[in-house]
């Protein structure tokens, strides 16, 4: 932390007036944290983008879908050069992480969950005072409620998908392809984004198969595979579940684990959030694919308008969200009505807001 931050802290504790916190805050030098331009005031001729990461790139869910996000927009964008990326972050370490990225003048820092939101405010602030071509992009993360500790927010953006129609994708699909009339879904931890999701999932089921009913578990963790194997096996048991939907990376794994030994012809998985269907995954029949709109976040910083604590939104639209590919095990009939379906999520006319917030509110 630099002293110049400490004495502005110090400053604002003591009451001084705006034009002298300005001023003082001058002293470190400064330029206008959303400028694409260098030290120099010219314009740069190329850009460096790293990721923080709580998992691995491979992990076959979160951080791989955040990843693989990141290498197609770098490969649209031929001005910018990926970092290795860290992984493993835990909580205590993302603020030295990031922090090493900002020494290096790093020109978009990836936090790829809302947890780094928690963790960033202090290097957030002083990178604005000392590295003013330093941003900062979080993902999953609402900055009105996640962010109110943040001394500025000119140099982060956050971005967040649509859930709900995240959820509605997953939901029909769930919906037609039950036989049993009864679904699941595993959510790492009980967050808002995850209530939405099993909410819409859930919701729109019931709307094209009547009396299905859910099984979830909102609090599974996201590391230990024999969770959603437990989990998945009793369902299946006691409930007679026949198709499961996850949002908990390596405990998904564990899920279609049970799946596939209850029955691969009888028991699916629908995957999350990168596109897996295919044979070397046999409960797979689809997946809900979120793409982060780094893309978007990186021709913001060229253009010098990047910040100001804006929200990066991705849906069916802009192709923040959309549906895998189908395995051949989803009939030609239930696919025709699965792409009917989902241009009325897109259109936001299948599902309003307060379906699923009856089923959220329950959670």
């Amino acid at each position: 932390m630099s002293d110049i931050m400490l004495n502005r802290r110090q400053a604002l504790k003591l009451g001084l007036s705006s034009a002298a916190i300005l001023a003082l805050a001058g002293c470190g030098g400064s330029g206008d944290s959303g400028s694409s331009e260098g030290a120099s005031g010219e314009k740069k001729d190329s850009y460096k983008v790293a990721m923080i990461m709580s998992g691995t790139i491979t992990d076959g869910g979160w951080d791989q879908g955040h990843y693989e996000s990141l290498k197609r927009a770098v490969e649209k964008h031929s001005k910018w050069t990926i970092l290795d990326p860290k992984e493993n972050t835990k909580d205590a370490d993302a603020a030295s992480a990031a922090q090493s990225y900002v020494d290096q003048d790093v020109d978009l820092i990836i936090g790829n969950g809302n947890q780094f939101a928690s963790t960033w405010a202090e290097v957030a602030a002083s990178a604005a005072q000392d590295h003013p071509n330093v941003h900062f992009l979080i993902t999953n993360t609402d900055p009105e409620s996640e962010m109110t500790d943040y001394e500025t927010k000119d140099n982060v953006e956050t971005v967040l998908p649509d859930f709900k129609q995240t959820g509605a994708l997953a939901g029909v699909v769930a919906g037609l392809m039950t036989k049993t009339k009864s679904i699941g879904f595993i959510a790492g931890m009980k967050l808002p984004s995850s209530k939405t999701k099993y909410a819409a999932y859930l919701a729109a089921a019931q709307k094209v198969t009547p009396g299905v009913t859910g099984q979830y578990n909102l609090e599974a963790g996201f590391t230990d595979a024999s969770k959603g194997t437990q989990l998945t096996q009793a369902w299946i048991s006691s409930n007679n579940v026949d198709v499961m939907w996850g949002d908990a990376s390596a405990v998904d794994n564990g899920s279609r684990q049970a799946l596939e030994s209850a029955g691969a012809d009888t028991h699916f998985d629908i995957a999350q959030p990168i596109d897996i269907a295919g044979p070397d995954q046999p409960t797979v029949i689809t997946s809900t694919v979120t793409d982060w709109k780094i893309d978007q976040a990186m021709e913001e910083v060229e253009k010098g308008e990047f910040g100001g604590g804006k929200v990066i939104t991705g849906n069916m639209e802009n192709g923040g969200v959309s549906l895998g590919k189908f395995s051949d095990k989803v009939p030609q009939d239930v696919q025709d009505k699965v792409k009917e379906y989902a241009e009325q999520i897109k259109s936001n006319s299948f599902l309003t807001d307060d379906e699923v917030k009856k089923i959220a509110d329950s959670l």
